[in-house]
């Protein structure tokens, strides 16, 4: 059995806790074009957007980069798409090779509403997946490198529920494993490192429409912050869930146009 030395010596407390304002739960709201939810991460060099569509009519939106280098150029080429009705639709976009890692955001619009969504990354938080259909098990892995170089705030809360944008939409967080620190191998005769992580499980809700998003949250703290701890939030991942009504056209694995390095220009 492995022996955590170093997390406790840092002596890391999980606790789980309840929060119900966060600037997280604002970000939920303002992923949304009309009706249609949005949400966006990145996996390599490629940027992911999942539209979903609940209502009965299709909807053209156009999906571009908010960002630009130093040039003024954008990460990715734009491109509209047609989302049928009833449907969550995955699109993929390649980074030009001028992207050197700056935060990165997408525009998602129609002829008269906009929305700019922040594209996820998995620094510190690695779900199974962003989007997953409703009533199905969600496990996110979380680095805990970020935590253990505090050395000012020793503890790390964990939100008790995940929220969605409406009330009954919210379920328990359960904390499944907590690794990390040094362990001896008997077999090598070596101490060996284990990189921190901890691994939160859930259950996705069912959405009281045909879609939600749901988030939650972790706190840094100290002895002296215990009550103040909101102030040092680490918001978590957005995941989007659907119902069993809609249907799931996932795109992203087809050929796409790529993004110019625009060397040429």
């Amino acid at each position: 059995m492995r022996r955590i030395v170093a997390i406790q010596s840092f002596a890391i407390l999980i606790l789980l806790f309840l929060v119900t304002a966060s600037p997280s739960m604002a970000a939920l709201r303002d992923g949304y074009v009309g009706d249609v939810a949005v949400v966006a991460w990145l996996e390599g060099d490629t940027v992911k957007v999942a539209l979903a569509n609940e209502s009965s009519t299709r909807k053209s939106i156009t999906i571009a980069s908010e960002g630009w280098d130093q040039r003024w150029r954008p990460f990715f080429l734009d491109r509209t798409v047609v989302l049928p009705a009833r449907t969550v639709l995955i699109e993929a976009f390649t980074l030009s090779s001028t992207w050197r890692g700056e935060a990165l955001a997408v525009k998602a619009s129609t002829w008269d509403r906009k929305a700019v969504v922040e594209v996820q990354t998995q620094e510190i938080f690695k779900p199974g997946a962003y989007v997953v259909p409703a009533n199905t098990e969600v496990e996110i892995r979380v680095d805990l490198g970020f935590f253990m170089a505090d050395q000012e705030k020793p503890y790390l809360m964990v939100d008790e529920h995940f929220s969605g944008l409406r009330p009954d939409e919210r379920g328990q967080i359960t904390v499944r494993a907590v690794e990390g620190g040094l362990t001896y191998s008997s077999s090598r005769k070596r101490v060996e490192r284990i990189e921190p992580y901890m691994i939160l499980s859930m259950w996705s809700p069912r959405p009281r429409t045909e879609v939600t998003v749901l988030t939650f949250s972790l706190y840094k703290y100290g002895e002296s912050a215990r009550w103040n701890y909101y102030q040092d939030e680490v918001p978590g991942p957005t995941i989007l869930v659907y119902g069993r009504n809609l249907a799931l056209q996932d795109n992203s694995h087809l050929s796409q146009r790529p993004t110019p390095s625009w060397n040429r220009f």
